[in-house]
C-alpha cells in the first residue's frame, strides 16, 4: 500500500490557533523519534539501541515493544527537513517506510506530508490483495494518528522549553 496525505500546521484562516515555527515543528518530530510512546497508541516501550551521525543526518536504531509483539526500526532525522522510518520485517509485519516531510510553500505556512509504503507480512502490497475495506480503514487510522501527532507537537511546543534534552547531532 502506498498512501500519502498532508496535515496543515499553520492556517491563516484560523488565527486563534497558535502558529508553530519550523524549529518547533522539527523539535516535535525529533521528540516523536526519541520518545515514540508519547505519540503512538499501543506502544508500551521504546528503546534506542544505536545512534549514528553523518553530516546533518542522525540515525536511530530502535526496538519498539507493543506488548504482544516487538518491532525493530531505523529512523533517519534529516535536520529540519524530514524523518524517514524503516521497519525491519518480521513475522507480524512486512517491510514498511514512513517519511514525514516539513513543507513550507510560503514563509510561515507549514505543512507535514506523511508518506507510507507498507507491505503485509506475506509480502503483498495492498494493491495486490482484495482487502480494500481493510486498507481504507488503515488509511483512516494513519490519518487520525498523524493528526494526533500534530496535536502532541502543539502541546509540547506550548509546555516545554526550547531545549527538550534530545540530542540532534553529535555536537549537541
Amino acid at each position: 500500500m502506498k498512501f500519502e496525505h498532508l496535515v496543515q500546521i499553520n492556517d491563516p484562516k484560523l488565527p486563534v490557533v497558535d502558529w508553530l515555527t519550523r524549529e518547533q515543528l522539527w523539535m516535535g518530530l525529533v521528540a516523536r523519534a526519541w520518545k515514540p510512546t508519547r505519540f503512538i497508541l499501543g506502544l508500551e516501550q521504546a528503546e534506542v539501541t544505536e545512534i549514528s551521525h553523518s553530516g546533518t543526518v542522525t540515525t536511530l536504531h530502535r526496538r519498539l515493544d507493543y506488548g504482544a509483539f516487538q518491532v525493530e526500526d531505523t529512523i533517519e532525522l534529516h535536520d529540519e527537513l524530514r524523518t524517514e522510518t524503516r521497519v525491519v520485517p518480521n513475522q507480524h509485519c512486512g517491510p514498511s517506510t514512513l517519511t514525514i516531510t516539513i513543507e513550507e510553500p510560503e514563509q510561515g505556512l507549514l505543512w507535514l506530508r506523511f508518506q507510507y509504503h507498507v507491505q503485509d507480512a506475506d509480502g503483498l502490497n495492498a494493491e495486490d490483495n482484495a482487502h480494500s475495506e481493510y486498507e481504507e480503514a488503515r488509511k483512516q487510522a494513519y490519518r487520525a494518528a498523524d493528526i494526533d501527532t500534530v496535536k502532541m507537537i502543539r502541546e509540547l511546543a506550548s509546555t516545554l522549553p526550547a531545549d527538550r534534552g534530545m540530542p540532534l547531532r553529535k555536537d549537541h
